[in-house]
């Protein structure tokens, strides 16, 4: 069984909706050994600087839990970390995980050239859903190309949540041009991809990445990938992780990740 969610939001985060104490409180009812908090930076994102949160007291209100819990279950310190290639978004980042003793920072892209798929809009820019996947894999590809002070890259289709097609008409031949070079660049770095269980809880029927990314990713060589649910409300913690741990087994792996202090961990499932 999979007992460590390692990609959780807080009330910390803009759109957290639980505040750490009662995820924590609902995780160790859940039976769950370890939980990181990774609490979103997207700096430059946002006009108004929001989803940028203050690490400051994000970090007192963690060592205040992790010392009042250190007995029930484990807590580790992370970020996720909205990547952009830009030199500025490089700078930031290295110095954010420079400055904090993170022990896990996921990498993820939620905006392509300052527009977030989220918001429908982002999707007026292109001719269909395949221009704007292959615009946002392409940024992902520059971002893994560039950046190195990450640990794990996040749910690294997140755009097939929003398209208006979802993932009805992806197939990993159809981008292969672009998740290959893609896959090889974070593989050649050392670093992992995450497993994220909020696509199935999003109705897309498998966690993000797509299956064929994962088991391809496997092919080339992937590193065991992280796990996590992108929670950000108690309820959601861990959730459909019985799915997850099928998923990791069809795609050839027999183990996940964790980070601790930056250092890389394989637990079996």
């Amino acid at each position: 069984m999979i007992l460590t969610d390692c990609h959780l939001h807080s009330d910390l985060s803009t759109d957290g909706l639980s505040p750490m104490e009662e995820e924590i409180t609902c995780a160790i009812k859940h039976g769950l050994k370890t939980l990181c908090f990774t609490e979103h930076n997207d700096y430059g994102a946002r006009d108004d600087g929001s989803f940028v949160t203050d690490t400051r007291l994000y970090r007192e209100k963690f060592l205040e839990m992790k010392e009042k819990y250190s007995d029930r279950i484990g807590l580790l310190f992370g970020i996720e970390a909205g990547l952009q290639p830009t030199d500025v978004h490089y700078s930031y980042f290295n110095e954010l995980a420079d400055k904090w003793d993170f022990d896990f920072i996921i990498g993820s892209s939620h905006v392509v050239k300052n527009k977030d798929p989220y918001y429908p809009a982002f999707f007026e820019d292109y001719e269909d859903d395949d221009s704007a996947y292959s615009a946002y894999f392409e940024e992902e590809l520059q971002n893994a190309s560039m950046y190195d002070c990450y640990d794990s890259y996040g749910h690294l289709d997140y755009i097939l949540r929003y398209g208006a097609s979802l993932n009805k008409y992806f197939t990993y031949e159809k981008f292969s041009s672009i998740l290959d070079p893609l896959l090889k660049e974070i593989i050649s770095h050392g670093k992992c991809i995450e497993v994220n269980s909020a696509g199935i809880r999003k109705g897309m029927g498998f966690a993000n990445p797509h299956t064929d990314i994962l088991t391809r990713y496997r092919e080339l060589g992937g590193l065991p990938p992280t796990i996590g649910s992108d929670a950000h409300e108690a309820k959601d913690m861990a959730a459909d992780f019985d799915e997850v741990e099928k998923i990791l087994y069809d795609a050839g792996f027999s183990s996940y990740s964790i980070f601790r202090n930056r250092r890389r961990e394989e637990i079996s499932l």
